[in-house]
This record gives C-alpha cells, sequence and structure tokens, in this order.
C-alpha cells in the first residue's frame, strides 16, 4: 500500500494538528510525572534505596476455569448491562431515543458506544467485585495475590513513571509514522468524542481512558492471564492461541447476515493471526531447547530426570546423582525463566489484539511487553497500572485538543467537532476490553 492520510479527509494539516497535541498533551502529564517523582525521592527515603526487588515468581493458585470465569466476567457483564440499561429505558434522558436498532448502522454503534461509557463505573465496579469474589471464593485468592499490594509502592510507582517518560515517545512515534503510510481504521472512543458530544461525556471519556481501562486490562491481562500462563499446561496454552487467532479473524464477520465481509479489518485481523503464530513457534522452540518428552509436553513442565539420593550407595555415584539434581535444579530454573518471558509475550498479544483499531495493535504490542515486564520483574500491579494511566491520559488530552480546536471547515462548530479525523495518540488504547 502507498503512503496516505490515515483517515479519507485527513490533510497533512490535520496530521500535524494532532502531532503538535499529543507533543503538548505528553509534554504536560510528564512534567506532572516528573514533579510527582521527584516529590516522591525527596519525602521518601525508601525510593533512594534499590527499585527492584529480588527476582522472584509469586506462586498461582488459579486454573483455566478461572481464567475462562474472567473472560466471561469481562466479556458479558458489559453486553448484560448495556442491553438491560436500553430495554428499561435508562439512557433516553441523557443521550435522547435511541435510533433504529440496526447493529450495522453507526448512528446505532454511536449511540450504543456512548452508552458505555454511560455505565463505565458501574461497569468497573462490577467487573472488579465479581472477579474478586469469584477468586476468593473458588481458590482463596485476594487482591493482593494479583498484584494489587502496596508493598514497596513508591518504587513501584517511580517504575512505572519512568516507563511511562520512555516508552510513551517511541510508541507514539512508532504509530504516528505508521499513520503516514497505512490506512488508519475510525476508533470508538473518536467516534464517541465527535459531533454534539456534552461536557459530561467527555469526563466519562476520561474516566474510561484513565481509570477504568488500566485498571481492567492490567488486573485482567497481567495479573490473572499473565501469572496464569506460566503455570499453564499445553491446553490451556493452546487455549489461548486458540482465543487469539478467533479475536484477530472475528471482526472480520459482518455485523448482520446480510452483511458482507469487513475488509478493512484484514490488516489487523491477520497481525494478530501473525502473533499468535509467533506464539505457538516461541512454545515449540522451548519444547526443543529443553528436550521435553511426550509428558513433559501435555503437562508444560519440565520434570526432574535425577534419582533421589541414597544414603547406602558409593561416595562416587553419590556424587554424580548429586550433580545431576543440581542440573535439574538450574533446568527447572531456566524453564521458569523460559515460560515467564512466554507468559510476557501472550499477555501483549492479547493487549494488542483486543485494541483492533489499525494500526494501533502495533505499537501497542510493544508496550504489552513492557508492561508485563514491569509486571513480572516487579510482581507487582502498581507500576503497570501507573504507566498504562498515565499513557492513556496523554491520549485524552492529544484527543480532547484535536477534536475542539479542528478548523473550522463548513462554517459550524458541529462540522468543527465531527471533522473525518482521527488522533494519532493511539487511541486504540482507550478501551478496558473491546465490546
Amino acid at each position: 500500500m502507498g503512503p496516505c492520510y490515515p483517515k479519507k479527509g485527513h490533510t497533512v494539516s490535520d496530521w500535524l494538528n494532532d502531532l503538535a497535541w499529543n507533543a503538548i498533551a505528553y509534554g504536560l502529564v510528564a512534567g506532572a510525572a516528573v514533579g510527582t517523582l521527584t516529590g516522591l525521592w525527596l519525602f521518601l527515603p525508601a525510593l533512594r534505596r534499590s527499585w527492584l526487588p529480588l527476582p522472584r515468581l509469586r506462586p498461582v493458585t488459579w486454573t483455566g476455569h478461572e481464567v475462562l470465569l474472567t473472560v466471561c466476567v469481562a466479556f458479558g457483564f458489559p453486553l448484560i448491562v448495556i442491553e438491560t440499561l436500553l430495554r428499561v429505558g435508562f439512557f433516553t434522558n441523557l443521550l435522547g431515543p435511541s435510533p433504529e436498532i440496526d447493529v450495522a448502522t453507526p448512528a446505532w454503534k454511536l449511540y450504543r458506544e456512548r452508552c458505555g461509557v454511560i455505565v463505565g463505573p458501574l461497569l468497573l465496579a462490577l467487573t472488579l467485585g465479581s472477579l474478586f469474589a469469584i477468586f476468593f471464593a473458588r481458590t482463596g485468592t485476594r487482591p493482593h495475590h494479583l498484584g494489587l499490594s502496596w508493598a514497596r509502592w513508591p518504587a513501584n510507582i517511580a517504575l512505572g513513571i519512568v516507563g511511562f517518560l520512555a516508552a510513551m515517545p517511541i510508541v507514539l512515534g512508532i504509530f504516528a509514522v505508521l499513520t503516514l503510510v497505512l490506512e488508519q481504521s475510525d476508533h470508538q472512543v473518536t467516534q464517541i468524542a465527535k459531533g454534539d458530544a456534552p461536557a459530561w461525556l467527555w469526563i466519562l471519556i476520561a474516566f474510561q481512558v484513565s481509570v477504568a481501562a488500566p485498571l481492567l486490562e492490567e488486573i485482567i491481562l497481567r495479573g490473572i492471564v499473565q501469572r496464569w500462563l506460566r503455570h499453564a499446561s499445553l491446553a490451556g496454552h493452546l487455549t489461548t492461541l486458540t482465543f487469539a487467532i478467533f479475536l484477530s479473524l472475528s471482526d472480520l464477520m459482518p455485523a448482520n447476515l446480510e452483511g458482507t465481509f469487513n475488509v478493512q479489518k484484514i490488516p489487523a485481523a491477520s497481525f494478530g493471526v501473525l502473533l499468535a503464530i509467533g506464539y505457538g513457534f516461541w512454545m515449540y522452540r522451548l519444547a526443543r531447547r529443553f528436550g521435553l518428552k511426550e509428558a513433559e509436553i501435555q503437562t508444560w513442565k519440565s520434570e526432574p530426570s535425577a534419582p533421589s539420593l541414597d544414603p547406602s550407595i558409593a561416595d562416587e555415584a553419590a556424587a554424580r546423582r548429586l550433580q545431576a539434581r543440581t542440573d535439574d535444579e538450574a533446568k527447572a530454573r531456566a524453564w521458569a525463566d523460559a515460560n515467564a518471558r512466554l507468559a510476557i509475550y501472550g499477555s501483549a498479544m492479547l493487549f494488542a489484539i483486543i485494541h483492533s483499531a489499525w494500526p494501533a495493535p502495533i505499537p501497542l504490542f510493544l508496550l504489552g511487553l513492557v508492561l508485563g515486564w514491569l509486571a513480572h520483574r516487579t510482581q507487582s500491579l502498581i507500576g503497570p497500572i501507573t504507566l498504562h494511566a498515565l499513557f492513556n491520559l496523554v491520549s485524552f488530552i492529544a484527543l480532547y485538543g484535536s477534536v475542539v480546536s479542528a478548523p473550522d471547515r463548513n462554517g459550524n462548530a458541529q462540522t468543527t467537532a465531527g471533522r473525518p479525523s482521527t488522533t494519532i495518540s493511539v487511541p486504540a488504547s482507550h478501551d478496558p476490553l473491546r465490546r
């Protein structure tokens, strides 16, 4: 595909305006972040010691059954809550009468997306409350087992700030370049904000972007899924791989029986499938590297090969067996580290796929790797949530600025807010999960 602008009608002036707003937004948030980091350094002596703890891996008590329930809650609750409130007319006083229910029409999609933003705080409370209750009832898991702990919080917040300061320019730069050479799909948050969006709706969008998305995504992807993948069996990994392919291809499906395949989603779907193939190839390489036998492949564990020590055997034989056990322990540590890296890739893959507005999945995959490494290295979600929230805050400020400052092309404010452009601030990073 040759060079093109992100959207039809999106000119070089629009692109530069979006870029300028991203720079302004990054400068504002980065300045506040640096000020916060300086204050933490001056007033919290704990921050003057090592920021990173000793490498460790928290034990995991949940299984694929709890992960499946997590997926059902995360994807099902928004559908149930929004549909229920739509049927009782809850949104009529806020948004006016709903258009004719047709999933293929832009008006109905926009109305429903705005409904989702309005109930965002309720969905956040219901989803997190349900997940915490399910995990505690089934496995005794408490929030701190997922990484929601205030242990070493100054260092974890500082790491999140530093990660934001370093990663945001890289991710944004990659996305800005991609929007010049690839056609950019419109994003639902941009659609929600365009047109006659009232001030109160902007406040709810800000909450959705900077609070709900970081909390839900980090708890689900890094706190639950990434930690589970470290101990998942072959069936668990293959299920994850299949789910990634299904999500990637689902956007291609027509909205109704009379519709056609959404060819605009082919690039994002292809990238998602490519990530899934990479995940499968990584698993194949791990099995070859560690020489896993068939039983070990099924359980996806590297079992010890040395027999237990017998005090009655000769010293030389005992020494050989002791060395074998030492080798087994070293192999087990290497296997745990390799699986942890595979889990980081897996969570980043899902993070990119669930945000499918092209070409955002490419830079968001890189951001997912950073978030996954930070969660793995600190065994805490405070750093990733901080990084994610600051990242999304920049995106929101840039979106708001680019929409309200758009040039008036047809002589009225309505057209100004509704110009056919999308900000280049990686807009697909806004949603907690695709709906």
